[in-house]
């Protein structure tokens, strides 16, 4: 009787062991290489029904494409236009996902704006002319990507590995080993990892192609001519700059004092020499004769 279970259970833990397996090489292959799109089963029925009858045409399927945009423009006033850009979107259902404000207080400089925009790819076309109308459009451009393939790919795989779950689910119903029970589970745990992997990458493609970005840039024009302040502000503004000038010439001369007093061993000694060497040659020259003088004493004494 021991005998025939020990049997029983080398039996069921071989066919366990042998369908994992097989349950694996058809994932693997299943992950290497999608299967054809499958035919138009709606129109067997008919033909079954109706022999003669012509064979329908199949419609093709829509591409999946992700779209992107982009549209530079020059507008009178930045503010007003972010503000109707803004607008557009809610009122085409969409999200303003990035805002760069380059704006700054000087006239003489660029003033810029930049929004990300997402809105859903129906309306995409609609958007761009709407925000095109709001300035001079100095660039334009779309973008679209085909995703169709990758979209199948991903959905013939994630078809696959659910079947393998289901039969992984099955396998573990049925083995009554410790061992074959761990590897049944560790199977389907690598099995249930890819699934969400895969869901997870299809469902991002799926979000990308219903939604398109828009790329919006928007500049004002640079004021070459600054605008001429009244006599008051003039005034004023040369008041200023005289009395910043006298501080700044004031501290200067008090920080030149500073320097002058702790650096009087360097310069003081050298200076007192210079004097003295100077008042005693002024000293020697009084002293010295002239010559002059000599040649008429020298006559008078004869």
């Amino acid at each position: 009787m021991a005998r025939k279970y020990l049997k029983s259970q080398t039996f069921r833990s071989l066919k366990a062991v042998s369908l994992l397996a097989a349950i694996a090489l058809a994932s693997c292959a299943s992950s290497l290489k999608a299967p054809s799109s499958a035919p138009n089963l709606g129109s067997q029925p008919e033909q079954a029904a109706n022999p003669n009858a012509p064979a329908a045409k199949e419609v093709a399927p829509r591409p999946q494409l992700i779209k992107s945009a982009e549209i530079s423009l020059q507008v009178k006033s930045i503010e007003e236009s972010t503000k109707a850009v803004s607008g557009i979107v809610k009122q085409q259902q969409g999200d303003i996902l990035e805002l760069n404000d380059f704006r700054s207080g000087n006239s003489g400089t660029a003033q810029s704006v930049f929004l990300k925009l997402r809105v859903p790819q129906e309306r995409l076309d609609a958007v761009v002319e709407a925000i095109a109308q709001l300035g001079i459009v100095k660039g334009r451009s779309l973008k679209a990507e085909d995703v169709s393939n990758q979209l199948v790919d991903l959905q013939a795989r994630l078809k696959n590995l659910r079947q393998t779950e289901v039969q992984l689910q099955g396998i573990l119903q049925q083995t009554g080993s410790v061992g074959d029970v761990l590897k049944v589970t560790q199977e389907l745990s690598r099995v249930r990892e890819g699934i969400e992997q895969i869901d997870a990458q299809f469902t991002n493609l799926k979000n990308q192609v219903a939604y398109s970005t828009i790329q919006v840039s928007l500049s004002s024009e640079i004021a070459t001519i600054p605008p001429q302040s009244d006599l008051g502000t003039q005034l004023q503004n040369t008041w200023n700059s005289a009395t910043n000038s006298l501080t700044v010439v004031s501290v200067g001369l008090l920080k030149l004092s500073i320097w002058l007093l702790v650096y009087c061993p360097y310069w003081l000694g050298p200076l007192a020499i210079f004097l003295f060497l100077r008042r005693r040659r002024r000293q020697l020259i009084i002293q010295a004769p002239k010559p002059g003088s000599n040649a008429s004493s020298e006559v008078s004494s004869d």
